[in-house]
């Protein structure tokens, strides 16, 4: 196939640069070759073929046309990565699923900005609260969160359903909620959330292949994020301040989620056990391992059980997302709008649908946004 007769050596660079990738990385995407083409494109020693362009605006997750236009890419601004234990592999999945947030964000600012309106009012709130029970009772306040209404909430589904609860007051706010789905390629151990912040559309980004139980207590983690505007990737439950692999922000947030989830003044026994922290898993919906990092951190585990109740919850939570996945993936094949409309958040969705169903926005922009035909919302 022919080469082409011009490309944007600039945009060319900062696309790589945007995934995360060495010139040779990116080289190796398009070609079996040890050569470093990418470089020479970059360098202007050579140009590409048609071929090789469609291949590497795959890889870069951008529209082709991008690498030949006049207009420079910006850089995508760097989101601090507080994942703990994670490889390096890792980066280019994480990046797509950022690029894809930042790609939304443009859009949506532009059409927000453009209907006059406001900045978001919780973004960046609490920065100045540096107490995480203080931070806590500002969000349940913000957000009208009732502890009583998630412990009372009961039945097969109630943890999806408190996860509801918050997601929904939360977008009601004008706060864009997502979760990854199968293409994504993420696994808990990559990340459990994400939040990116911006003026008019802040995003919050949970892994639906965590347990719901843990989405509930990273979305609050993610939250506190949100008040205090800043930008995270992260995949720790742990809040304990011993824990010297976490960084100080994590431990920040992951304490404001545990206050405002396991409010301190509901734990009146003197030692709990294992069974013990099942039921309160069952009462407060989070996850078993987050009440043993808050029992424990409280001095309401005895020393010498922690280590072998903390090994048994974590081998049965890992145990539960296995069968978690198995069971999403019998779900996955005919529930594809499903998972989008899911994935891409309620408000996302009406925002989207309202610029098309109002003119603003054509048929194909609108589905591609969506992911799937704006027709069925």
């Amino acid at each position: 196939m022919s080469q082409v007769k011009f490309i944007n050596r600039n945009n060319l660079r900062i696309a790589r640069e945007n995934m995360g990738l060495s010139s040779l990385s990116a080289s190796k995407k398009i070609s079996s070759s040890k050569q470093d083409l990418v470089s020479e494109w970059e360098q202007g020693k050579s140009l590409p073929t048609w071929s090789q362009i469609a291949k590497l605006a795959k890889a870069y997750n951008i529209p082709d046309l991008i690498l030949f236009s006049k207009e420079e890419i910006k850089k995508d601004k760097s989101i601090p990565d507080y994942r703990v234990g994670k490889h390096k592999n890792d980066d280019e999945k994480v990046k797509k699923l950022i690029n894809l947030v930042i790609g939304r964000q443009k859009w949506l600012e532009q059409k927000l900005k453009n209907q006059n309106r406001p900045k978001n009012h919780l973004q960046g709130s609490g920065r100045s609260i540096q107490n995480p029970a203080e931070l806590a009772k500002f969000i349940a306040q913000k957000l009208e969160i009732n502890i009583q209404d998630i412990k009372e909430t009961e039945g097969s589904y109630a943890h999806k359903e408190v996860l509801n609860y918050l997601i929904e007051k939360t977008e009601k706010n004008g706060v864009f909620v997502g979760k990854t789905v199968a293409y994504h390629k993420l696994e808990v151990n990559d990340m459990r959330g994400l939040f990116i912040s911006n003026d008019y559309c802040p995003f919050i980004v949970l892994n639906r292949k965590d347990a719901v139980s843990a989405q509930i207590f990273s979305f609050v983690h993610e939250l506190s994020h949100l008040f205090r505007k800043s930008d995270s990737i992260s995949n720790s439950l742990d809040f304990r301040t011993t824990n010297n692999t976490l960084n100080s922000e994590e431990v920040f947030c992951n304490q404001v989620a545990a206050e405002l989830l396991l409010p301190v003044g509901e734990f009146q026994k003197e030692f709990y056990d294992k069974s013990d922290i099942s039921a309160l898993s069952d009462l407060y919906k989070v996850s078993e391992i987050c009440v043993f990092y808050r029992l424990a951190d409280l001095g309401k585990i005895r020393t010498q059980q922690q280590r072998q109740i903390e090994e048994t919850i974590l081998a049965e939570t890992a145990e539960n997302i296995k069968r978690k996945a198995a069971k999403d993936k019998e779900r996955e094949g005919g529930n594809y709008y499903n998972l989008m409309k899911d994935s891409n958040g309620g408000l996302f969705n009406r925002v989207v649908a309202d610029a098309y169903f109002e003119n603003r926005i054509g048929y194909v922009e609108a589905s591609n946004l969506l992911r799937f035909s704006v027709e069925m919302i």
